[in-house]
C-alpha cells in the first residue's frame, strides 16, 4: 500500500513543538500552571507525540492514539486530587470546587476524544465525518472548561499571566494536533479482475465508511481472491 505523508499532521507537530518549549520555560521559572498533572510530564510526553506526528513512520498513529489515552488517564487523576494542588492559592471552598469540577470536566472530555481516536484508528467503526466532529466537539468543550478555571490560579501579575497564557496555547496545540489524527486511512491497494470488480468495490465501500475493520477487510479480500 502507497504511504501518504500528511502535511496537515506536520504542521500540528512543528506547532506542538514550538508551543510546548514556549510553555515550559515560563513554567519552569515562573511556577506550574495547575491545568495538568506537571509541565515537565507534559513536555516529555507531548513532545514524542510531536516527533511522530512530524515522523509519520509506519503505525505511528496507533501508537500515538494510545500515548494519549494513557496521558488524559493520568490528568483525570490529577483531576481527581486537583484540589488538595491549589488548597493554598484558591481561599474559597467554592472557588475550590468549581475549579476542580472543571478541571475534570476537561481532561475527561479530552480523554474520550482520544479513546474515540483510538477506536478510530485500531478498527473504524464510525464514518469519518461523524469521528471527525465528534472529537473536534468533544475538544472544543474541553479547552472551554480548562481555559474557564485557569484565571482562578492566576495571579495579577505579568508573570502568573504569561505563564498562564503560554500553558493555555500548548493545550490549544495538543487538541489541534490531536484532532488531526482522524483522517481517512485509504483501503490496502489491490489487483483486481473483471469477475470481482463488483465485490471489490463492495468490500471498498464497506472500509471506507468504516463498517468493517481492516482485519475483516482483508479476510474477505483473501476469500475473493481465491
Amino acid at each position: 500500500m502507497k504511504k501518504n505523508y500528511h502535511t496537515g499532521l506536520l504542521t500540528a507537530g512543528i506547532i506542538l513543538v514550538l508551543a510546548l518549549i514556549a510553555s515550559f520555560v515560563l513554567q519552569n521559572y515562573f511556577k506550574g500552571s495547575y491545568l495538568t498533572l506537571s509541565y515537565q510530564f507534559d513536555t516529555f510526553v507531548l513532545m514524542a507525540v510531536a516527533f511522530m506526528l512530524i515522523l509519520q513512520f509506519k503505525s505511528f498513529d496507533k501508537i500515538v492514539s494510545i500515548v494519549l489515552v494513557i496521558y488524559g488517564a493520568f490528568n483525570i487523576l490529577y483531576g481527581i486530587t486537583g484540589s488538595y494542588a491549589v488548597s493554598n492559592i484558591v481561599q474559597s471552598v467554592e472557588i475550590e470546587v468549581i475549579f476542580t469540577l472543571g478541571l475534570l470536566l476537561g481532561h475527561v472530555l479530552f480523554e474520550i476524544a482520544a479513546l474515540f481516536i483510538l477506536v478510530h484508528v485500531m478498527q473504524t467503526r464510525f464514518e469519518l465525518k461523524f469521528t471527525k466532529t465528534f472529537v473536534r466537539v468533544t475538544l472544543l468543550v474541553s479547552a472551554v472548561f480548562l481555559i474557564a478555571i485557569s484565571p482562578f490560579v492566576t495571579s495579577f501579575s505579568l508573570q502568573s499571566i504569561l505563564r498562564m497564557v503560554f500553558q493555555v496555547i500548548a493545550i490549544l496545540a495538543t487538541y489541534f494536533a490531536v484532532q488531526q489524527l482522524v483522517f481517512e486511512r485509504p483501503a490496502p491497494e489491490v489487483v483486481t479482475n473483471t469477475e470481482s470488480n463488483k465485490k471489490l468495490d463492495e468490500l471498498n465501500r464497506l472500509y471506507q465508511r468504516g463498517l468493517i475493520s481492516k482485519d475483516e477487510f482483508e479476510s474477505r479480500l483473501n476469500q475473493i481472491n481465491k
